[in-house]
């Protein structure tokens, strides 16, 4: 049996990391640098209303109509992500990765509690399971390499497989890495909201996530729809279901759709949910947006429900990672036994 994670920002921000946009928006918009007129325009943009840019590349797309040329466009553009990819690389150097007994144990309960949610839901996934032996897979929404070097701490674990009745395979990194091929943008053109920058060939080619990954050339999108369309089962975790990757959830969906057999969890960390009338209201958006961005017909809908299981705050990978000054002085370097990015293999 085939179980896939689609990993989101969430289990970065588990292990005690700041990679949300939110918390690179104040140094990027106070930092000290020659910026041209664009960026300051740009910089001025975002501090005015940090609410707006929640999800960068939601927001970016509309900014398209703020901009005076297709220039400045790319300009802002390429800013950000460069900035943006030299703040993770600073942040990701606070990871821990000596505190291999606190991962091993929380990455051997995630891969045998992630289905441990709701009574009704728990029912219907142990009987899909059914005692079979588990291939887990991962497809990284993230760009930082912390998930792969906690799959390898414990893989690195004699007898782990036979703790999590399966065994860790492969982990595709979809939008690249901080170090090489980063990709970021939006899903396809009509997000960008300017018809004339959205008919500009050098910015659809630097935005269009699905593009990119055709430029680039390095498979990552093949490897993860294979990964997808093999899966019997798709945790989704640390993921808001967004439009900047509608490619993805129409594929989730697709595959969904095509046996009674598959099964769909979607595990995000909410606030204020304790309430019933909450509770159902967040379950509804996700549905929503899932049945939205997969075109699926209203018909086909109330069908789909019984197989989609929600559940907040099951943070089954949240572990405080973060190396503090004095650990950082005994931090253990895992190179040896994690994986080169380009292997693509854990």
């Amino acid at each position: 049996m085939n179980v896939t994670f689609l990993i989101g920002n969430g289990f970065d921000l588990g292990i005690g990391l700041k990679t949300a946009y939110s918390d690179f928006y104040n140094i990027y918009c106070k930092s000290d640098s020659n910026d041209s007129l664009a960026v300051k325009k740009f910089k001025s943009e975002i501090q005015g209303n940090y609410e707006n840019w929640s999800d960068f590349e939601v927001a970016l797309g509309e900014y398209a109509t703020k901009v005076e040329s297709d220039e400045d466009y790319l300009e802002v553009f390429e800013d950000f992500v460069e900035k943006f990819s030299d703040y993770l690389k600073r942040e990701e150097e606070n990871f821990d990765p000596s505190k291999n007994a606190l991962i091993v144990k929380t990455m051997k309960d995630a891969l045998t509690s992630y289905y441990n949610i709701r009574p009704a839901d728990k029912e219907a996934l142990v009987k899909a399971i059914d005692g079979n032996r588990v291939v887990f897979n991962f497809v990284s929404f993230n760009y930082t390499m912390c998930l792969n070097d906690c799959l390898a701490i414990l893989k690195h674990q004699s007898g782990y497989d036979s703790d999590i009745k399966g065994i860790v395979q492969e982990i595709i990194h979809v939008h690249g890495f901080t170090e090489h091929d980063m990709i970021m943008g939006v899903n396809d053109a009509s997000q960008i909201k300017s018809q004339i920058l959205a008919e500009n060939e050098d910015i659809i080619e630097e935005l269009v996530k699905p593009l990119q990954n055709q430029i680039i050339r390095m498979n990552f999108d093949s490897n993860a729809t294979r990964l997808i369309r093999n899966s019997h089962i798709i945790c989704v975790y640390g993921m808001s279901i967004g439009a900047t990757d509608k490619k993805w959830w129409k594929m989730v969906m697709d595959w969904l759709q095509e046996s009674t057999s598959h099964h769909l969890i979607v595990l995000q960390h909410r606030v204020g949910t304790r309430f019933t009338f909450r509770w159902n209201r967040l379950v509804k958006e996700i549905r929503s947006n899932l049945f939205s961005y997969g075109n699926v017909p209203d018909e086909k809908q109330k069908a789909l429900e019984s197989r989609i299981h929600i559940d907040v705050n099951h943070d089954i990978f949240a572990m405080n990672l973060r190396t503090t000054a004095k650990e950082s002085e005994i931090a253990v370097d895992v190179s040896k036994i994690a994986p080169s990015p380009l292997k693509q293999l854990i």
